[in-house]
């Protein structure tokens, strides 16, 4: 982390909100201590992200244990918020010319002030207990007296019981009814809120109400004095908050050191020729270096402040010509010491910086620095959670760009040429005596065997040979997953051809084959059998070892993805899938790459433009033609659902909402929103469960399976589920 950033870090900010709320010493417990100053000063590099949701999710779960889950709940949405939005500032502000100890002042007092008093706006919106007007001053005070009224416990008696379950003298009381900070640690609260309530019955909804507030009490009285009372301030005003864009705009305008505008201004249009020239860097190298120097003079020229704000540049664009001369310990220094200096500083700069240096690090080889660079990508908000592995398959589309920006240089991994040119298939002598022999094809960047070939390219007599000669389908490549029953399954698909995949299908098939992912789309067998809409193959496939809870493309198992595609089947006509996609909400695959769209936040962009294309009549024709060919039936589609529930996929399966709602989804409850009535019964029947709710944890939220029907007017649904509503229980 960079000692001259100014923008608060949601891993700093954690360690904050930790230590204000008294839950320090629960994460302790778990032996999380060091972690989380190692997670404040994000010095765990490659994995900061990792410990960052480790520790959200410990916090998240303590809450809840003492609390309940609606303040769980209420908590992780009013985090994600502002964690998400320190990211888009950091992304979109640059501060680098902003002078310290005039931009914290600032930034408290549009994004933190505001954060907090909007915070307990919403808990007393959402979660009412006491009269928050009359809060502020002593908001222990306050609490007591609430609970004094729900358990009926004079305050002298409650009082005593605290000072005995804490161990406390009646001094520190008095501060802390006087709204002094709370320093003894009060964790695990539900502890104690038993200790103070005893024996009183009272309703859990009230007792988690109690514990909840006197979390927010702790948390407001460990602000300094001053601090709260602006905060109280702030909250009475109720002004209009700034929108995001006007946020940034404020920020880019505050705290700035006007001495450094000069530098920016004689820089501008040097880095400006520099991306010019960048064209073709070897030929222009003269050029560039000496535009590096004259902007690195520039910046020794200049006060310590205004070099630390400009260097970094100088840093980046010299990495970037290294790189592109194959100067590659050079590079990946310069990019490591670029990516710190303007690391949550930089603002729109840091996005291409980190694109760079990640591609650059992935494409040398050099994988401990490529997941440097990978963590920051979550911190920063380019790349969307859940954090996902930088794997092989990862790796080849990071590669593929590597070689787009680095031209003609060729990356570590093997990655498929654009455009591969194959003769037609003869079976040799020499493939016979060796069918399992992976060879390099098209100068080495793909490797396969002769059965895998013959299955790409081949006859059935030709496998039959090859596999009559010892060719065993299980043989896979490494670097890609291939192997010759993926093939086989493409060919089915791709060209209709299911000869070869149904004689493979006959052979000894080991579970691990028919599980294996391949290529950077991660197609599992599975997956391309549900896509095909052929029942049989699903069969086959499962009883070879397939694992039907193994996820599937962005689903979490294969019932699910089936599911996804009847609904397509049948709501042709629903552009939720495609918006989806064009958002930015289904993974890069080796098409984006090809583009450049490697991250998250890329994706969006260069969809759209996709989509924009087929406007073109022609182009839209050959698109709906496509589509139409690797379409299937409603009936098809059904048929491979009741196959799987036959195969004893999970009806009630939690899944999260795929449009990055808190819901917690089931095929059941899937199945109410497709309105597919024989299907939703087939899960009922299997031990689907329709009455359990999208927010199961919530008292405040019950979204079962009728109220799913309701929302999405599936009339069939409504009336059978209406017919089948429980009875209730008797106590």
């Amino acid at each position: 982390m960079s000692d001259l950033a100014v923008l608060p870090t949601p891993s700093n900010l954690f360690r904050t909100l930790l230590t204000a709320t008294g839950y320090r010493p629960c994460l302790e417990s778990k032996g999380l201590g060091r972690d989380i100053d190692h997670l404040a000063l994000e010095e765990r590099p490659g994995s900061n992200f990792d410990l960052l949701e480790n520790c959200q999710t410990q916090l998240l779960r303590a809450i809840r244990d003492d609390a309940g889950a609606d303040w769980s709940n209420l908590v992780e949405s009013a985090w994600n918020r502002h964690s998400n939005l320190l990211r888009l500032l950091a992304r979109k502000t640059d501060t680098t010319r902003m002078i310290q100890d005039r931009a914290r002042p600032a930034i408290f007092r549009m994004v933190v002030i505001p954060e907090i008093s909007g915070f307990v706006r919403r808990v007393h919106q959402e979660l009412p207990l006491l009269d928050v007007r009359q809060w502020w001053d002593s908001p222990f005070a306050t609490w007591l007296i609430v609970a004094q009224q729900q358990s009926s416990l004079s305050a002298q008696q409650l009082l005593e019981r605290l000072a005995n379950h804490v161990d406390l003298d009646g001094r520190t009381l008095e501060r802390w009814q006087q709204g002094k900070a709370i320093g003894k640690g009060l964790w695990p609260y539900r502890d104690t809120i038993a200790a103070l309530i005893g024996d009183c019955q009272l309703p859990r909804q009230q007792v988690e109400r109690l514990t909840g507030w006197l979390i927010i009490v702790v948390a407001i009285q460990s602000l300094t004095a001053e601090l709260r009372d602006t905060v109280k301030r702030d909250f009475f005003m109720q002004g209009q908050q700034p929108t995001e864009e006007q946020l940034i705009a404020l920020l880019n305008r505050e705290a700035a050191d006007r001495h450094s505008l000069p530098v920016r201004d004689q820089g501008a249009p040097v880095l400006n020729e520099m991306h010019s020239l960048f064209a073709n860097p070897v030929g222009n190298q003269k050029a560039i270096r000496d535009r590096l120097d004259w902007l690195r003079s520039l910046c020794e020229r200049s006060t310590p402040e205004i070099s630390a704000a400009h260097e970094y540049l100088w840093r980046w664009f010299s990495a970037k010509l290294a790189a592109n001369l194959g100067e590659k310990d050079n590079a990946l220094k310069l990019y490591a010491t670029a990516c710190h200096a303007a690391w949550w500083r930089a603002g729109p700069s840091q996005h291409p910086l980190l694109h760079e240096a990640l591609c650059y690090a992935v494409g040398v080889g050099e994988q401990v620095q490529a997941n440097h660079y990978w963590d920051k990508c979550f911190l920063l908000g380019l790349n969307r959670p859940p954090k996902q592995t930088l794997d092989k398959q990862k790796m080849h589309l990071l590669s593929t760009e590597f070689e787009r920006l680095y031209a003609p240089q060729k990356a570590a991994q093997r990655i498929p040429p654009a455009i591969r040119v194959v003769g037609p298939f003869v079976l040799s002598p020499k493939d016979l005596t060796n069918p399992n022999r992976k060879r390099s094809q098209a100068d080495g960047r793909v490797r396969y065997t002769p059965l895998m070939d013959a299955v790409l390219l081949g006859t059935l007599e030709d496998v039959r040979k090859l596999v009559l000669a010892g060719g065993d389908p299980n043989v896979f490549i490494p670097e890609s997953g291939e192997n010759a029953l993926i093939m086989a399954l493409r060919r089915a698909y791709d060209r209709k051809d299911p000869e070869i995949l149904q004689y493979l299908l006959t052979l000894d098939i080991a579970p691990e084959t028919a599980n294996r992912p391949a290529s950077s789309k991660r197609e599992t067998p599975l997956q391309i059998a549900l896509n095909m809409g052929d029942a049989e193959v699903v069969t086959k496939l499962i009883e070879l070892g397939a694992d039907v809870e193994q996820s599937c493309f962005t689903s979490p198992s294969a019932l699910v993805y089936a599911m996804a595609l009847l609904h397509d089947s049948i709501h042709v006509n629903d552009p939720a899938q495609l918006n989806a996609y064009i958002e930015g909400r289904v993974p890069a695959d080796s098409f984006d790459a090809k583009n450049g769209a490697i991250l998250d936040c890329e994706l969006s962009g260069q969809r759209h433009g996709w989509l924009s294309m087929l406007e073109e009549p022609r182009k839209k024709l050959i698109f709906e033609g496509v589509a139409q060919y690797y379409n299937r039936t409603a009936d098809e589609r059904r048929k491979v659902v009741m196959t799987l529930l036959e195969k004893n996929a999970d009806p009630n399966r939690r899944y999260p909402d795929l449009n990055g709602y808190r819901d917690l989804w089931t095929p059941t409850l899937f199945s109410a929103q497709i309105g597919d009535l024989a299907v939703l019964k087939s899960m009922i029947k299997v031990g689907g469960n329709p009455w359990v709710s999208l927010d199961d944890e919530s008292s405040l939220n019950e979204k079962n399976a009728l109220w799913v029907a309701v929302a999405y007017k599936r009339e069939g649904v409504v009336e059978y589920l209406r017919s089948q509503i429980p009875e209730p229980s008797s106590c």
